[in-house]
């Protein structure tokens, strides 16, 4: 009796937990079932509802857009957009800018010509961003793009990016010069730049520049990364955006830096905590990464620079120069032999 007692009890248990289960698991898969696709927004309807001949041959096109066609077999997209294995809607012309047939039959009523086609320069960012993850899409997922501080300040790929060499694929006249002032002032005329690269809208540190002016000036200062000069740019140290190789990957200051400056990555066996990542900033704690007024690129110069952190140290110790070139701390990144970093 014990025993039948005890097998029921197990029993009611386990209708308990079947019960609570399916009590937690049901309306999730109720709500995934009454979760309906969003309907796609302009211009991706200009995809979505077109038919197969909507798509005309790219001949058509450049009887208006001669100069444009004629430049498109040296873009970056050419190579992609000319493979007649592809679909008609991932081919040429339209690939971007939707299928023609509508426009062509509108070209009467030039405003419902326009909307007719995808208009680079004429929509949202994030409208044309979408029209471009329809084949970067593998480069990363469009939720990774939305996240990123470029898509939070309202730019979109064609912000930085072109889609052929023609009007509207360059930066504005003005906005140009006052980039390119910063990035090629302090170039020695024996020092050649970096040459534009072709899906850019300008040269990497003068498109950089056109919007993040308080990082630009800064490489007018006395000592600075070499940028200006033609020997960096700013996506050697910068992800400009991420991919899906990199999903989760948040890399630290530190990791920037060591790829050049190797001889201060350590492992020392005596670390000093900003270098090592510890706490802070890492490098920047030190650090100006752009530039600075200061040798070295340092926030600030003398004790200073230490007095930041070392403030129990300002009224006992009163080096000739700097904490580390005063026959002192020389080991300032690190050392192996001496607790206090006296000693490499």
């Amino acid at each position: 009796m014990a025993h039948s007692s005890t097998k029921k009890k197990v029993r009611g248990h386990a209708l308990v937990l079947l019960a609570a289960t399916l009590g937690l698991v049901g309306p999730l898969m109720l709500s995934e079932a009454q979760r309906k696709p969003r309907p796609p927004q302009y211009p991706m309807t200009l995809f979505a509802d077109a038919q197969p001949d909507d798509y005309l041959d790219d001949a058509m096109c450049a009887g208006c857009h001669a100069e444009i066609a004629a430049d498109f077999g040296r873009s970056y997209h050419a190579a992609h957009g000319k493979d007649p294995k592809l679909p008609p809607e991932r081919r040429g012309c339209q690939s971007c800018h939707g299928p023609g047939k509508k426009h062509v039959e509108n070209l009467a009523d030039l405003p419902k010509a326009r909307e007719a086609v995808v208009r680079y320069t004429a929509i949202k960012p994030a409208q044309s961003s979408a029209v471009c993850m329809r084949c970067h899409g593998g480069t990363m997922h469009t939720a990774q793009w939305q996240r990123t501080e470029h898509a939070r300040a309202g730019l979109g790929c064609v912000s930085c990016h072109t889609v052929h060499h023609g009007p509207g694929s360059a930066l504005p006249a003005e906005t140009k010069a006052r980039a390119d002032s910063i990035s090629t002032a302090l170039a020695p005329a024996s020092v050649p730049t970096a040459s534009p690269v072709r899906h850019l809208k300008a040269e990497e540190a003068s498109l950089c520049g056109a919007c993040h002016r308080r990082e630009a000036g800064e490489f007018r200062r006395n000592f600075h990364h070499p940028v200006p000069e033609g020997r960096m740019i700013c996506s050697d140290c910068h992800e400009v955006h991420p991919t899906k190789a990199t999903p989760r990957k948040k890399t630290a200051i530190k990791s920037a830096c060591v790829r050049c400056h190797a001889e201060m990555a350590g492992p020392f066996r005596y670390e000093h905590e900003p270098v090592a990542g510890w706490t802070g900033d890492g490098c920047v704690e030190c650090h100006r990464p752009h530039g600075s007024h200061n040798p070295g690129l340092l926030n600030s110069f003398s004790r200073g620079l230490c007095a930041q952190c070392h403030t129990d140290m300002t009224t006992t110790h009163y080096p000739g120069q700097t904490c580390w070139n005063s026959g002192c701390h020389e080991a300032i990144h690190g050392s192996n032999r001496d607790r206090t970093l006296l000693t490499r």
